[in-house]
């Protein structure tokens, strides 16, 4: 709905602040009670692979894979899904707005990207979805693709989002969206670091079996998955004050009431 709509006989007012948070903390605290109670009752499960030789830390995937901790985390995902979409098509807006802040030679080239970033956005999200469900121990090959796919369009969208808020970047902005801007450019660097870690280490670990090398791909795993999870929370920094409105606006309210009135009268 348009912005400059009035609203009225509100059903439902949610911040988006405390949206973001939620969307956050579903996968974390989930991914957290999967790493603690699998290497607490199922080190030996976790921390096995096909080349047999020491690890001490698993993979994200190892500890989603097994049972029960599997259905854990598929809840908390499944939970975590529609606010992570709904607030994905927030950003698009949010960019909309900044727009007349670009260069105009440049805001033909800004619309593309931000339209580009929102597919990326959704991409990741799906993905995510895909890489859960499917899970390493039930189909390998499916699921590795599917990995392959959320690593490439998360980096892309991170990427893209860097890109896009330095594009729109303007002297007057606040103090929070310069934060905003320094810490989404920095969990870039430490993710592009970490992806390149967890290729060298998983390279060490499938071509040599080189002892420890799964278990410093797995640190890298879980380096990727905090900043994510951070990256996407520094929505809050960009718009604090949002909130989500589920009601009536002023034109259809008087209608209703007016009909309500009518049928009274009657």
């Amino acid at each position: 709905m348009d912005a400059s709509v009035p609203i009225e006989h509100v059903l439902l007012r949610i911040k988006v602040l405390n949206l973001a948070y939620l969307t956050v903390a579903l996968p974390l605290f989930t991914l957290l009670f999967c790493f603690a109670t699998s290497m607490l009752f199922q080190y030996t499960a976790v921390n096995t692979t096909v080349c047999k030789v020491y690890n001490f830390c698993p993979s994200v995937s190892a500890i989603t894979g097994i049972s029960p901790q599997r259905y854990i985390w598929r809840m908390g995902v499944a939970l975590h899904t529609g606010p992570r979409l709904l607030l994905a098509s927030l950003y698009p807006r949010y960019f909309a707005r900044r727009a007349a802040l670009v260069a105009a030679p440049k805001r033909a080239l800004f619309s593309r990207l931000t339209r580009a970033n929102y597919a990326l956005h959704l991409a990741e999200a799906l993905s995510l979805v895909g890489v859960t469900y499917v899970s390493n121990r039930e189909n390998y090959p499916v699921h590795e693709k599917i990995f392959i796919v959320f690593m490439v369009s998360s980096l892309l969208y991170m990427v893209g989002t860097c890109l896009a808020v330095h594009m729109c970047a303007h002297k007057d902005d606040t103090e929070m969206e310069r934060k905003s801007r320094r810490l989404k450019l920095s969990l870039l660097v430490l993710t592009l670091a970490a992806s390149a870690g967890m290729l060298f280490f998983f390279y060490k670990h499938r071509i040599h079996c080189v002892e420890l090398a799964f278990s410093w791909f797995s640190i890298c795993e879980y380096v990727i998955c905090l900043c994510n999870m951070a990256f996407h929370l520094t929505l809050v920094y960009d718009i604090p004050n949002e909130e989500l409105l589920v009601g009536l606006p002023v034109t259809k309210a008087v209608c209703s009431s007016s009909s309500s009135s009518s049928r009274k009268d009657q």
